[in-house]
């Protein structure tokens, strides 16, 4: 009689073929697909150069460069203006060719209408609809409704699927609902209605990752799972370059927009071969899908196959011996498991705003929006790996705060590089590299600190948090205090941080809390001053583990 669930799992394969299969095939794939949806939403965004359209070039013989240079003004960093002309007058009548104008030193506003660059973009939002100068921000706020879709839909359709739909079910909820909401942005052409459609589809996106990844993680073993996460995440990296391929290749936001709707049908194709996770199943009774699945662990993975009768028996026990689920609110009653819930959350604020600020920083090479966020994606390849082998050596804590210090030393670094655009987009670089490795270690110490009955639930609060911090996260770009301003923030917040973060216990080599005082006595017997790590954490045994 098994134990508990990971006991049976154990028995019929949790490491075996079955769930390398699952990895390779469903894991990777969505990861990849909810990436490359997520990205394409970059380009459609992007606000190319620009400046006032000034009527009158074909009366003259000039051509557009020479016009162009004569009715813009220059900036103080030299470059033409993007938001106001020189006054012009015009003393010929009609469509006189080579009448005579006059152009005076003030300037003024371009009224509505622009010329820009086709270089890279033939149509984004700001071309389409004229989002300029003053409407410049219409792009953010279509972008910010998208994220915060996602914290609504991380907060609603998670919990229904725990309770009700299964994960399974609401995978393919989530993919109807981001294909339904998604196709009607290409012919409405108002802010409100880009708004609204953009917060609906944005429900379903980190649903359409999270399901796939927890019916994956629920049959896994223990020391597999991070490295699942990590496959994942260099999925998402890997998609995240091809998007820059793509979006070179087809430079019109409606287009894009369209082919977003690509990766929603492709996870469609799961509707025959996507099971249900075996632990939702048992936990909601339904005995004889969990024996299904469970009996196809054991044939794929060439375990004895049980025999229905006493596999269903089995399961019945286990079900009748499940402890009732409890709220996170519940950890509130426990102070530290409180405090280390709160200081998670406000990591996933910093870890994520600083995200963003990078994965909106496509612009640093304003002449080449691709080859930027290519470069950027790159970077982000190493930083899961670094983030595992870091995390399985040297220890939770010694990790994080060094990946803190890092991003924060990089920050600094991107000050004195505002001027050098290709040593910017490369200290930029190093910033969402280990950005990235800190969302990594913050996953896995939420992991690992949060007992098993609220683990699922924190993980999407936490996300919530982030998700927040990401919507938000345009405007410290568009702030009129400088280039130098977000890096300055991402330093303020990395420094805050650093001392928030100190009373986080060290996990490593404990086993995951299972219940709220496993969670409260984490950090007994590991002093917060000593270093523990992969060579001496078993000199450091808490109360959990002497238990």
């Amino acid at each position: 009689m098994a134990r508990d669930f990971d006991d049976l799992l154990s028995r019929y394969g949790n490491d075996g073929t079955y769930q390398k299969w699952m990895i390779a095939l469903v894991i990777c794939p969505t990861a990849f697909f909810v990436a490359m949806n997520a990205n394409l939403i970059l380009f459609q965004m992007a606000v190319p150069p620009h400046w006032c359209h000034t009527p009158g070039r074909e009366r003259t013989k000039l051509n557009d460069t020479e016009w162009k240079a004569l009715t813009i003004p220059l900036t103080e960093k030299g470059e033409f203006s993007s938001c106001s002309s020189y006054s012009l007058k015009w003393e010929g009548e009609g469509s006189q060719v080579d009448a005579s104008y006059i152009i005076y030193n003030d300037t003024e506003a371009c009224g509505n209408s622009w010329d820009y660059s086709t270089a890279e973009f033939t149509s984004t939002w700001a071309t389409e609809y004229g989002w300029f100068c003053e409407k410049e921000e219409y792009s953010n706020y279509v972008y910010s409704a998208s994220v915060l879709g996602s914290c609504i839909g991380t907060l609603i359709l998670p919990p229904i699927s725990d309770k009700y739909t299964g994960r399974r079910a609401m995978f393919f909820i989530s993919v109807f609902v981001g294909i339904v909401f998604t196709l009607p942005v290409v012919w409405f052409q108002d802010l409100t209605s880009h708004i609204i459609l953009r917060l609906l589809a944005g429900m379903a996106f980190e649903t359409n990752y999270q399901m796939p990844y927890l019916i994956v993680l629920e049959v896994l073993c223990p020391e597999k799972r991070a490295m699942a996460a990590c496959l994942s995440f260099v999925s998402w990296t890997v998609a995240m370059c091809f998007t820059s391929l793509v979006a070179w290749l087809v430079p019109r936001w409606d287009y894009l927009a369209l082919i977003s709707v690509v990766p929603y049908l492709l996870c469609g194709l799961y509707w025959k071969y996507l099971p249900e996770s075996p632990r939702w199943l048992l936990a909601h009774g339904k005995i004889s899908e969990c024996a299904d699945v469970v009996i196809k662990i054991a044939k794929v993975n060439g375990k004895p196959v049980p025999s229905r009768s006493e596999l269903e028996l089995e399961l019945v026990l286990l079900k009748n011996n499940q402890k009732e689920d409890l709220s996170l609110i519940h950890a509130f009653k426990y102070p530290k498991l409180r405090r280390n819930t709160i200081i998670l959350f406000f990591h996933s604020f910093a870890c994520y705003l600083t995200y963003g600020i990078t994965l909106l920083s496509i612009n640093i090479l304003s002449s080449n929006f691709f080859l930027s966020h290519f470069v950027l994606s790159a970077f982000e390849l190493p930083s899961n790996l670094l983030g595992w082998i870091f995390t399985h050596y040297l220890g939770r804590r010694f990790t994080l705060f060094s990946t803190i210090l890092l991003t924060a030393i990089f920050s600094a670094a991107a000050c004195f590089c505002i001027h050098d655009k290709w040593a910017l987009l490369a200290t930029v670089g190093f910033v969402k590299l280990f950005s990235t490795q800190y969302i990594y270690i913050l996953i896995v110490m939420m992991t690992e600190i949060l007992p098993t009955t609220v683990r699922a639930t924190g993980y999407a609060w936490m996300t919530v948090c982030g998700l927040f911090a990401m919507m938000i996260a345009p405007y410290p770009l568009k702030t009129e205090l400088g280039g130098l301003f977000p890096y300055l923030l991402i330093i303020g917040i990395m420094m805050i941080s650093l001392l928030v973060g100190w009373p986080l216990p060290e996990t490593i080599g404990l086993p995951l809390p299972q219940t709220f005082q496993d969670s409260e006595t984490l950090d007994e017997g590991r002093p917060l001053k000593t270093w523990i790590h992969h060579w001496n954490s078993s000199k450091y045994s808490s109360q959990q583990v002497k238990g």
